[in-house]
């Protein structure tokens, strides 16, 4: 049976139509980005998204970090540490963990704030998932969740272990909760049938 790839919803398709930014420079190292399609595979060989580092200061990457998890990423993005709607965020995933048990996948959430900052709200909160920092966004850049105006949006998106997009959602907590659950209860369905008990 072929591997589950979702196909993007008119909803989502519509979505990802209005609000691809125009062609624009960036500053700094950074180069004109096309947000990845839901389908299509992520060219990690090429340092996709740059290095990001741990809440410790160890320096890793999206790569890294895929190729040492079980059967692909689960990837959060918030815009600002101990910030009220972060944690809002990090609530849902963290309870979402026990649902999305069979999936097998690593959640982590991703943020442009310092090593610091992460480390306070990690400590503050008492946070139980990885956060990550991405001050120089190269990361959040490359999946296309900055747009025009500069702000990084709330979001969320699945990469399998094979590196195929298979999941990208923006919107409030709820709305974004809401769209993985349907990829992922695909794929967690799909498990079943290849493995039954």
């Amino acid at each position: 049976m072929p591997k589950f790839v979702p196909k993007p919803s008119r909803e989502q398709t519509a979505r990802v139509n209005k609000s691809r930014p125009k062609t624009r420079k960036l500053t700094g190292d950074q180069h004109t980005i096309t947000p990845p399609a839901v389908g299509s595979s992520i060219p990690l060989d090429d340092n996709f998204g740059g290095d990001i580092f741990t809440q410790d200061g160890r320096t890793t990457s999206i790569k890294n970090l895929l190729v040492n998890s079980p059967k692909g990423l689960i990837v959060f993005i918030y815009p600002k540490a101990l910030d009220d709607n972060a944690y809002d965020l990090y609530v849902e995933f963290d309870y979402h963990q026990f649902n999305w048990e069979r999936a097998n996948m690593s959640t982590i959430g991703i943020s442009p704030d310092s090593v610091s900052a992460t480390a306070a709200f990690v400590k503050e909160k008492d946070i139980r998932l990885p956060l990550l920092s991405d001050p120089s966004m190269s990361l959040i850049k490359a999946m296309g969740f900055v747009p025009a105006e500069g702000r990084v949006q709330q979001s969320a998106f699945i990469l399998s272990k094979d590196r195929v997009l298979l999941a990208r959602t923006t919107g409030k907590v709820e709305k974004i909760i809401d769209d993985l659950n349907r990829v992922l209860d695909g794929i967690m369905e799909e498990m079943e049938y290849e493995s039954p008990e």
